[in-house]
Protein backbone atom coordinates (compact mmCIF):
# COMPACT_ATOMS: atom_id res chain seq x y z
CA UNK A 1 0.00 0.00 0.00
CA UNK A 2 1.15 3.49 -0.87
CA UNK A 3 1.84 6.03 2.03
CA UNK A 4 0.11 9.33 1.77
CA UNK A 5 3.19 10.99 0.79
CA UNK A 6 4.90 8.27 -1.42
CA UNK A 7 4.02 9.73 -4.75
CA UNK A 8 4.90 13.45 -3.95
CA UNK A 9 7.95 12.32 -1.95
CA UNK A 10 9.17 10.22 -4.96
CA UNK A 11 8.41 12.96 -7.73
CA UNK A 12 10.29 15.58 -5.29
CA UNK A 13 13.28 12.81 -4.61
CA UNK A 14 14.67 14.16 -7.78
CA UNK A 15 14.92 17.75 -9.27
CA UNK A 16 15.03 16.28 -13.05
CA UNK A 17 11.78 13.84 -12.27
CA UNK A 18 10.45 17.24 -10.69
CA UNK A 19 10.86 19.40 -13.75
CA UNK A 20 9.78 16.64 -15.85
CA UNK A 21 6.37 16.09 -14.03
CA UNK A 22 5.33 19.92 -14.56
CA UNK A 23 6.79 20.12 -18.20
CA UNK A 24 4.87 17.77 -19.24
CA UNK A 25 1.96 18.86 -17.06
CA UNK A 26 2.05 22.37 -19.49
CA UNK A 27 1.65 20.36 -22.62
CA UNK A 28 2.45 16.18 -23.71
CA UNK A 29 6.06 16.78 -25.44
CA UNK A 30 8.36 14.52 -27.39
CA UNK A 31 11.30 13.26 -25.62
CA UNK A 32 13.74 15.47 -26.98
CA UNK A 33 10.87 18.26 -26.19
CA UNK A 34 10.98 17.49 -22.54
CA UNK A 35 14.98 17.69 -22.37
CA UNK A 36 14.91 20.96 -23.98
CA UNK A 37 12.57 22.55 -21.85
CA UNK A 38 14.15 21.35 -18.64
CA UNK A 39 17.96 21.89 -16.91
CA UNK A 40 18.98 18.80 -16.53
CA UNK A 41 20.59 16.68 -18.77
CA UNK A 42 19.64 14.22 -21.49
CA UNK A 43 20.42 11.44 -19.45
CA UNK A 44 19.15 12.53 -16.33
CA UNK A 45 15.90 13.29 -18.42
CA UNK A 46 15.54 9.84 -19.71
CA UNK A 47 16.35 8.44 -16.48
CA UNK A 48 13.42 10.18 -14.96
CA UNK A 49 10.96 9.63 -17.41
CA UNK A 50 11.59 5.79 -17.52
CA UNK A 51 10.88 6.31 -13.68
CA UNK A 52 7.97 8.12 -13.73
CA UNK A 53 6.65 5.81 -16.47
CA UNK A 54 7.31 3.14 -14.24
CA UNK A 55 5.64 4.02 -11.11
CA UNK A 56 2.05 5.42 -13.39
CA UNK A 57 2.79 9.28 -13.56
CA UNK A 58 3.58 9.66 -17.04
CA UNK A 59 2.97 7.65 -20.71
CA UNK A 60 3.74 7.21 -24.37
CA UNK A 61 1.03 7.91 -26.91
CA UNK A 62 0.57 6.49 -29.74
CA UNK A 63 2.24 9.42 -31.70
CA UNK A 64 5.18 9.00 -29.81
CA UNK A 65 4.35 12.15 -27.32
CA UNK A 66 4.89 11.54 -23.65
CA UNK A 67 2.08 12.62 -21.45
CA UNK A 68 0.43 12.68 -17.30
CA UNK A 69 -1.68 10.20 -16.25
CA UNK A 70 -4.28 10.85 -13.71
CA UNK A 71 -2.34 10.23 -11.25
CA UNK A 72 1.04 12.47 -12.75
CA UNK A 73 -1.66 15.17 -13.06
CA UNK A 74 -2.75 15.33 -9.79
CA UNK A 75 0.48 15.54 -8.15
CA UNK A 76 1.77 17.59 -10.86
CA UNK A 77 -1.30 20.11 -9.15
CA UNK A 78 -0.37 19.65 -6.19
CA UNK A 79 3.47 20.88 -6.89
CA UNK A 80 2.24 23.80 -8.69
CA UNK A 81 -0.31 24.64 -5.70
CA UNK A 82 2.37 24.26 -3.19
CA UNK A 83 5.04 26.73 -5.03
CA UNK A 84 2.50 29.40 -4.98
CA UNK A 85 1.92 28.91 -1.73
CA UNK A 86 6.06 29.13 -1.05
CA UNK A 87 5.75 32.73 -3.10
CA UNK A 88 2.94 33.91 -0.88
CA UNK A 89 5.01 33.06 2.04
CA UNK A 90 8.09 34.24 0.87
CA UNK A 91 6.87 36.91 -0.84
CA UNK A 92 5.30 38.71 2.39
CA UNK A 93 7.97 37.56 4.92
CA UNK A 94 8.28 38.22 7.45
CA UNK A 95 4.46 38.53 7.71
CA UNK A 96 3.83 35.25 8.16
CA UNK A 97 6.44 34.13 10.66
CA UNK A 98 4.81 37.09 12.71
CA UNK A 99 1.07 36.04 12.35
CA UNK A 100 -1.37 33.54 13.54
CA UNK A 101 -2.50 31.96 10.12
CA UNK A 102 -4.48 29.21 12.28
CA UNK A 103 -7.01 31.57 13.01
CA UNK A 104 -8.62 30.80 9.42
CA UNK A 105 -10.76 28.03 8.79
CA UNK A 106 -9.03 24.74 7.09
CA UNK A 107 -11.00 25.33 3.99
CA UNK A 108 -9.71 28.09 3.40
CA UNK A 109 -6.05 28.24 4.46
CA UNK A 110 -5.87 25.05 2.18
CA UNK A 111 -6.63 27.81 -0.26
CA UNK A 112 -4.30 30.36 0.45
CA UNK A 113 -2.46 29.90 -3.31
CA UNK A 114 -5.44 32.20 -4.60
CA UNK A 115 -3.80 35.16 -2.88
CA UNK A 116 -0.53 34.63 -4.79
CA UNK A 117 0.86 37.91 -5.35
CA UNK A 118 -0.68 39.45 -2.36
CA UNK A 119 1.61 42.57 -0.37
CA UNK A 120 1.98 43.45 3.02
CA UNK A 121 0.71 47.01 3.68
CA UNK A 122 2.71 48.22 6.50
CA UNK A 123 2.28 51.31 9.30
CA UNK A 124 4.96 52.94 9.94
CA UNK A 125 5.60 55.24 12.62
CA UNK A 126 5.49 58.29 10.58
CA UNK A 127 2.35 56.97 8.81
CA UNK A 128 0.51 54.88 11.63
CA UNK A 129 -2.76 55.22 9.94
CA UNK A 130 -1.85 54.31 6.05
CA UNK A 131 -3.21 50.13 6.70
CA UNK A 132 -6.29 51.44 7.69
CA UNK A 133 -6.42 54.35 5.10
CA UNK A 134 -6.49 51.64 2.46
CA UNK A 135 -9.03 49.54 4.18
CA UNK A 136 -11.16 52.82 4.52
CA UNK A 137 -10.86 53.38 0.82
CA UNK A 138 -11.38 50.07 -0.46
CA UNK A 139 -14.90 50.11 1.57
CA UNK A 140 -16.08 53.43 0.63
CA UNK A 141 -15.66 53.15 -3.30
CA UNK A 142 -16.85 49.27 -3.07
CA UNK A 143 -20.07 48.79 -4.74
CA UNK A 144 -20.55 45.63 -2.73
CA UNK A 145 -18.71 44.94 0.59
CA UNK A 146 -18.39 42.05 3.53
CA UNK A 147 -16.38 42.53 6.97
CA UNK A 148 -15.26 40.63 9.43
CA UNK A 149 -14.35 43.00 12.44
CA UNK A 150 -12.85 41.75 15.46
CA UNK A 151 -13.03 45.12 16.96
CA UNK A 152 -14.44 48.42 16.83
CA UNK A 153 -13.06 50.93 14.11
CA UNK A 154 -14.40 54.43 13.50
CA UNK A 155 -13.06 55.24 10.44
CA UNK A 156 -14.87 51.83 9.21
CA UNK A 157 -17.71 52.86 10.35
CA UNK A 158 -17.46 55.98 8.57
CA UNK A 159 -16.66 54.50 5.33
CA UNK A 160 -19.78 52.34 5.68
CA UNK A 161 -21.92 55.06 5.31
CA UNK A 162 -19.89 57.13 2.59
CA UNK A 163 -20.41 54.02 0.00
CA UNK A 164 -23.71 51.77 0.15
CA UNK A 165 -24.39 50.57 3.04
CA UNK A 166 -27.68 48.53 1.66
CA UNK A 167 -24.81 46.29 -0.14
CA UNK A 168 -22.81 45.88 3.31
CA UNK A 169 -22.86 42.80 5.16
CA UNK A 170 -21.01 43.08 8.73
CA UNK A 171 -19.89 40.48 11.11
CA UNK A 172 -18.62 41.49 14.68
CA UNK A 173 -17.15 40.14 17.59
CA UNK A 174 -20.16 39.49 20.70
CA UNK A 175 -17.34 41.94 22.90
CA UNK A 176 -18.41 44.99 20.56
CA UNK A 177 -21.59 44.79 22.12
CA UNK A 178 -20.22 44.68 25.18
CA UNK A 179 -18.51 47.80 25.09
CA UNK A 180 -19.33 50.74 27.80
CA UNK A 181 -18.77 54.24 27.59
CA UNK A 182 -15.87 53.62 29.67
CA UNK A 183 -14.26 51.96 26.32
CA UNK A 184 -15.65 54.29 24.30
CA UNK A 185 -17.04 57.54 24.70
CA UNK A 186 -19.58 56.97 22.08
CA UNK A 187 -20.75 53.42 23.21
CA UNK A 188 -24.03 54.78 24.78
CA UNK A 189 -24.75 55.33 21.26
CA UNK A 190 -24.98 52.76 18.44
CA UNK A 191 -22.95 53.37 15.44
CA UNK A 192 -24.95 55.34 12.57
CA UNK A 193 -25.06 52.35 10.44
CA UNK A 194 -26.63 49.70 12.36
CA UNK A 195 -29.90 50.76 10.71
CA UNK A 196 -28.97 50.38 7.54
CA UNK A 197 -26.06 47.66 7.58
CA UNK A 198 -26.95 43.73 7.45
CA UNK A 199 -25.05 42.31 10.45
CA UNK A 200 -24.64 39.60 12.65
CA UNK A 201 -22.17 38.43 15.43
CA UNK A 202 -19.75 35.42 15.90
CA UNK A 203 -16.96 35.00 17.36
CA UNK A 204 -13.96 36.38 15.29
CA UNK A 205 -10.36 36.46 15.72
CA UNK A 206 -9.29 38.62 12.15
CA UNK A 207 -10.28 41.15 11.02
CA UNK A 208 -11.09 40.83 6.88
CA UNK A 209 -12.75 43.20 4.07
CA UNK A 210 -13.75 42.13 0.88
CA UNK A 211 -14.64 43.27 -1.97
CA UNK A 212 -15.62 42.79 -5.79
CA UNK A 213 -12.54 43.93 -6.01
CA UNK A 214 -9.75 41.50 -3.79
CA UNK A 215 -9.60 40.92 -0.09
CA UNK A 216 -7.89 43.04 3.15
CA UNK A 217 -6.95 40.21 6.20
CA UNK A 218 -5.43 41.69 8.81
CA UNK A 219 -4.41 38.30 10.98
CA UNK A 220 -3.58 38.37 14.83
CA UNK A 221 0.22 38.13 15.99
CA UNK A 222 1.22 35.06 17.29
CA UNK A 223 0.21 36.39 20.57
CA UNK A 224 -2.99 36.99 19.53
CA UNK A 225 -3.01 40.59 19.67
CA UNK A 226 -4.94 42.20 17.38
CA UNK A 227 -2.85 43.99 14.74
CA UNK A 228 -4.54 47.45 12.93
CA UNK A 229 -1.09 48.52 11.84
CA UNK A 230 -0.28 45.76 8.95
CA UNK A 231 -2.99 44.56 6.19
CA UNK A 232 -2.58 41.81 3.81
CA UNK A 233 -3.69 42.71 0.52
CA UNK A 234 -4.55 41.04 -2.57
CA UNK A 235 -6.43 42.68 -5.33
CA UNK A 236 -7.80 40.19 -8.28
CA UNK A 237 -11.00 37.92 -8.71
CA UNK A 238 -9.20 34.86 -7.38
CA UNK A 239 -8.84 36.82 -4.01
CA UNK A 240 -12.38 37.93 -3.85
CA UNK A 241 -13.68 34.88 -4.49
CA UNK A 242 -11.30 33.51 -1.40
CA UNK A 243 -12.65 36.20 0.42
CA UNK A 244 -16.03 35.55 -0.55
CA UNK A 245 -16.15 31.98 0.44
CA UNK A 246 -14.34 32.38 3.77
CA UNK A 247 -16.97 35.59 4.51
CA UNK A 248 -20.30 33.16 3.57
CA UNK A 249 -19.01 30.49 5.76
CA UNK A 250 -18.07 32.64 8.64
CA UNK A 251 -21.80 34.46 7.86
CA UNK A 252 -23.83 31.11 7.96
CA UNK A 253 -23.31 30.61 11.45
CA UNK A 254 -23.50 34.52 12.58
CA UNK A 255 -26.46 34.99 14.74
CA UNK A 256 -28.32 38.38 13.46
CA UNK A 257 -27.58 40.96 16.14
CA UNK A 258 -31.47 41.88 16.44
CA UNK A 259 -32.01 38.46 18.31
CA UNK A 260 -28.96 39.52 20.51
CA UNK A 261 -29.79 42.94 21.38
CA UNK A 262 -33.12 44.12 23.12
CA UNK A 263 -35.17 46.93 21.71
Amino acid sequence: MVGPTERVEFVCGSRSRQEVLLSLASEPRERQAVVASTTASESAVYDAISRLSDRGFCYERDDGYWALTGTGRAVADLLGRVGTVESVVDGTRPYFDEHDLGVLPDADRQELHRLAGCEVVESPETDPFRAARRVRTAIADADHVSILAPVYDDRFADALLEGDPDSARLVIDPEILELTPEDDANADEPPPFTELVDIRVAEVQFAMTVTESGVFLSLPTLDGTYDPQTELVRESDAAADWGATLFARIWERATPVEALVED
